[in-house]
């Protein structure tokens, strides 16, 4: 066996133990875990295909066109990396005409640490803003005593926002819907869609949700504290993979 084979098997053993233990034991980094295991697969079939290139024709260019697909995937997730990295800012300077909150998870009556570092974003957005309405969406799923709307609204309303202010959207179960329910609120009470309107969500998630907005949307980034560096780091990998999805389907 040659020296790179080795190298290619020792490699994707240590990727197949770090890939099952994200996956099923550090849980909250489970996606980066999934590619770690499809890593430790693509390493053996290298492999492989490097053991028979020299026998087997057939499988010198399949390890070619193995290579150009590796190539392409990693030239794709790094575009797509650096458009999810351009929308992750908060843009304080461009005035808008209302606010938009997108939800995230509610353990019982309480919001999760995504929907909390969202809603403390959101707090210090508004702070001076006065009279600009904020919609909360967010259906309820599995798991929640109350609607991820409910949550923010009385979270906000807890610390000092008008409850006037606040529009609850509660309808919407994934981020297109959370986008196009609550433009459709805002024009049901007689606002222009088209004006300027700010979207607070966690940095990584920003990228997916202008998707759904053509030239007016204001970026609010939540981000996470510092220590949550690997789960933030997670994110944002499996957020590029995200947006390819939405791109393709």
């Amino acid at each position: 066996m040659k020296r790179s084979e080795i190298i290619c098997y020792v490699l994707a053993a240590l990727s197949l133990i770090l890939g099952l233990m994200m996956r099923f034991i550090f849980t909250a980094v489970r996606f980066t875990g999934v590619l770690f295991l499809c890593a430790a697969a693509a390493l053996v079939i290298f492999a492989l295909l490097t053991r028979w290139k020299e026998k087997r024709r057939w499988a010198l260019w399949l390890r070619r066109i193995f290579l150009v697909l590796l190539a392409a995937g990693f030239a794709f997730f790094a575009v797509l990396e650096v458009r999810v990295l351009s929308w992750a800012r908060t843009d304080d300077e461009t005035p808008v005409t209302a606010v938009i909150v997108l939800g995230a998870g509610v353990n019982g009556r309480s919001p999760s640490l995504s929907l909390w570092t969202r809603l403390e974003a959101a707090l210090a957005y508004v702070q001076d803003r006065p009279g600009v309405p904020i919609i909360v969406s967010g259906s309820q799923g599995q798991g929640e005593d109350i609607s991820e709307a409910r949550c923010m609204a009385d979270w906000l309303i807890a610390r000092g926002v008008e409850p006037e202010r606040v529009w609850l959207e509660e309808q919407a179960d994934n981020t297109r819907e959370n986008i196009w329910y609550s433009l459709a609120m805002l024009s049901e009470r007689g606002m222009d869609t088209t004006a300027n309107i700010a979207v607070v969500s966690s940095d990584y998630h920003l990228c997916r949700a202008s998707m759904y907005m053509v030239d007016n949307m204001v970026p609010v980034a939540a981000r996470m504290p510092a220590r949550y560096w690997p789960l933030t780091l997670n994110y944002y990998v499996r957020e590029a993979f995200g947006v390819a999805a939405e791109i393709v389907f």
